[in-house]
């Protein structure tokens, strides 16, 4: 196959998933809402891997375990600073071929970071943060990705766009409530969430009954009370 049926190869596919997509939209347009939020990503001068990066700096350096949860292309997962980390990724990226839940069943380590980026679906995403609870040191950290959707197409279930949060916003709302942690969001990133395990007696309270009936009205709602800070108010923490 010549380079240029290859690029017409690429600008079908593109062409038919941006379709697809259109579609799929217009099939759950009687989910839309009309607020939005425009939060200025691409303005903030920081990502997950700026936090990921200090907080293993700030815990044991090169020596840090690190764990990932959902490593695509390894944007962040190359990026991390220390010498002993696994990435676990059904599809592609990291060290072990395999989902979160197959993964933690026979995982013996423990980790003094972990970022959480898997299926962005409240019910696994909150699955993957009471099983890295398990596995984490008192005093460690857990990061999370896309708590912040922008909009309803955004944070739909199932997935109908290129840019995907997924509703792992619930997820915050019920950390917010948690006993034996410390809870933020950065608001980088597509909603960095930042929570530290400050006891082994931790306790997430399972608010999953009517969250999982809630929709982007429902975040609309809840914004104000999560407790989102800047990069700057999130390290001081840190440090």
């Amino acid at each position: 196959m010549s380079k240029v049926e290859d690029v017409a190869n690429l600008s079908w596919n593109s062409l038919r998933s941006k379709l697809n997509r259109r579609l799929q939209q217009f099939r759950f347009r009687h989910h839309a809402h009309g607020k939005s939020y425009d939060w200025k990503w691409r303005e903030k001068g920081f990502n997950r891997i700026a936090v990921v990066n200090n907080l293993i700096a700030q815990t044991r350096g090169l020596k840090s375990s690190y764990l990932e949860i959902g490593c695509g292309s390894n944007n962040l997962f190359n990026s991390v600073a220390c010498l002993k980390k696994i990435g676990v990724d059904p599809v592609a990226g990291g060290t072990h071929r395999m989902t979160s839940d197959a993964f933690f069943d026979e995982n013996n380590d423990v980790f003094d970071v972990i970022f959480i980026d898997g299926l962005h679906e409240y019910e696994q995403v909150r699955r993957d943060a009471t099983n890295a609870l398990n596995c984490l040191k008192d005093g460690g950290w857990i990061v999370f990705h896309d708590f912040l959707p922008s909009n309803w197409i955004e944070q739909h279930i199932p997935r109908i766009s290129e840019t995907w949060t997924g509703d792992c916003w619930k997820l915050a709302v019920e950390l917010t409530q948690a006993d034996g942690i410390e809870f933020k969001i950065i608001n980088i990133d597509h909603g960095v969430g930042l929570m530290k395990k400050t006891s082994s007696d931790w306790k997430i309270p399972d608010l999953s009954d009517d969250l999982r009936r809630d929709g982007f009205d429902k975040f609309v709602e809840v914004v104000d009370e999560l407790p989102i800070c800047t990069f700057e108010e999130a390290m001081s923490l840190v440090e």
